[in-house]
C-alpha cells in the first residue's frame, strides 16, 4: 500500500538530507544554516518494496503565527496532519534541546505514528546522543546517519511495522498477491543490517 510520510524536527537536524536520501536524487536543499527551507516539498520515494509520499517540511520552531517563521511552521502542522506516519527527528550531536521537548509533546497530541529518529548518530558523540533521544517517550530511537545511511535496516522495519498495521489481518488465501517477506535472524553484531542494507541497495 501507499502512504505519506512526512519528516519533522527543529530545524538543521538534517531532515533534507533525510529528504534526499530517502527520494534518491538531490530534491531539497541542504545547507549547515537552518531555515533553508521554508516550504514543504513532496516527492514519491521508497524503501526496499515500501512505497509512499515523502513531504519535507521547515523546521518546528517556537513562532509567532504572523512571522514568516509561523507561516513555515503552520506548514509544516498541515503535513502532520495530512501524513500517515511521521518520522520525528533529533541531532544526537547536539543532544535533546527543550525545543525538542515541546515539538515531542506536540507530536503525542497529533496522535500520529511517530518513527523517533536520532539523526547524526556518527561517533561517540552521535551514539551518547541518541540514547539520549529516549527521554523524550516517544518510544526506541533509531540510531541514523542521514548522511552515511547508517540506520536504514532499522527504519525500513519501523516503517515496515506501521504499513502491516494500517493494512490489518490477511486473508491467507490473497498471499500469492502480496510480496515475500523475509526475517533475517542471528547473534548481535553478525553483519544482519549490514546484509539488509545491501537487499535494500542502500549505503552502508
Amino acid at each position: 500500500m501507499s502512504f505519506t510520510l512526512a519528516i519533522i524536527g527543529r530545524p538543521n537536524v538534517g531532515k533534507s538530507t533525510l529528504f534526499n536520501r530517502l527520494a534518491g536524487k538531490k530534491l531539497a536543499l541542504v545547507d549547515d544554516l537552518p531555515g533553508v527551507t521554508r516550504d514543504r516539498r513532496e516527492t514519491e520515494a521508497s524503501l526496499g518494496d515500501l512505497k509512499f509520499r515523502l513531504v519535507d517540511t521547515a523546521g518546528l520552531e517556537e513562532v509567532d503565527d504572523a512571522s514568516l517563521a509561523g507561516r513555515m511552521q503552520a506548514q509544516s502542522e498541515a503535513a502532520i496532519a495530512e501524513s500517515d506516519i511521521c518520522l520525528f527527528l533529533t541531532d544526537a550531536r547536539a543532544g535533546i534541546t527543550p525545543v525538542d521537548k515541546h515539538f515531542a509533546d506536540m507530536m503525542r497530541k497529533s496522535g500520529k505514528p511517530v518513527i523517533l529518529i536520532a539523526n547524526k548518530c556518527e561517533g561517540n558523540v552521535g551514539e551518547a546522543g541518541a540514547l539520549e533521544a529516549y527521554e523524550l517517550g516517544l518510544g526506541d530511537p533509531i540510531a541514523f546517519s542521514a548522511e552515511h545511511g547508517i540506520g536504514t535496516a532499522d527504519l525500513y522495519q519501523a516503517l515496515l511495522n506501521f504499513t502491516q498495521d494500517f493494512e490489518g489481518p490477511q486473508d491467507p488465501d490473497d498471499e500469492k498477491d502480496h510480496p515475500l517477506r523475509i526475517a533475517v535472524l542471528g547473534r548481535p553484531n553478525a553483519g544482519k543490517s549490514t546484509l539488509i542494507n545491501q537487499l535494500l541497495g542502500e549505503e552502508r
